[in-house]
């Protein structure tokens, strides 16, 4: 977790954000159900209840996530293989902070290890961070760590009491965001957490 402290330090570097091919905005679904559809991916019933308590969420209006086509599909895959399993997917999201006009985060890939998941929870196993290590240890560009996701299977797609705590513990800068993705549900959602409150934020695929 060295690249998650240190990330702070690193000055976002200038350049536009990238040509976007989707917004995926707050309430509105229907880019996630059609990326589904392009990846093959039918609906499955496996719908669960949680007892997970929704937090509280602003809605936000400006688009400063940006996440690359091939990196929402893995999560995406990664989300609905573990799903049809019951059980919850987790990752890192691996990108960079760039300005222009203002600061925003882009994700090139996402990485994960091995998991030990149930249908309502999930955490890297003892044995996943020297996988997480050897995976990040071939990565060729300068990256830092821009975030995380994780799955729910069937209940929708928020942050809870325990997602919020992680994101307050190892996600706190501006910068860093969470995905939510609930296969079932066909949902992709993203959060930041400025100021003490949770907000989803539409972001871009490119």
């Amino acid at each position: 977790m060295v690249k998650i402290e240190k990330e702070h330090r690193k000055a976002a570097s200038h350049a536009p954000p990238p040509r976007w091919r989707h917004i995926c905005m707050p309430g509105d679904n229907g880019v996630m159900e059609r990326k589904f559809e392009e990846l093959g991916l039918k609906r499955f019933d496996r719908v669960l209840q949680s007892d997970e308590e929704k937090v509280s969420t602003k809605i936000g209006s400006e688009v400063d996530f940006f996440i690359k086509e091939e990196a929402i599909d893995k999560i995406i895959l990664h989300s609905y293989e573990m799903g049809l399993e019951g059980k919850e997917a987790m990752g890192f999201l691996i990108g960079d902070v760039r300005r222009w006009k203002h600061d925003y985060s882009i994700a090139f890939d996402a990485v994960t290890g091995s998991l030990d998941s149930t249908p309502y929870s999930v955490k890297f196993s003892r044995n996943a961070f020297e996988e997480l290590f050897d995976k990040l240890d071939e990565i060729e560009y300068e990256y830092i760590i821009v975030g995380w996701y994780h799955s729910h299977v069937g209940y929708t797609s928020f942050m809870s009491n325990v997602d919020i705590e992680t994101q307050r513990k190892y996600f706190n800068k501006p910068f860093h965001v969470a995905m939510v993705i609930d296969p079932i549900n066909m949902e992709a959602k993203a959060f930041k957490l400025l100021n003490e409150q949770c907000i989803e934020i539409p972001y871009a695929i490119f």
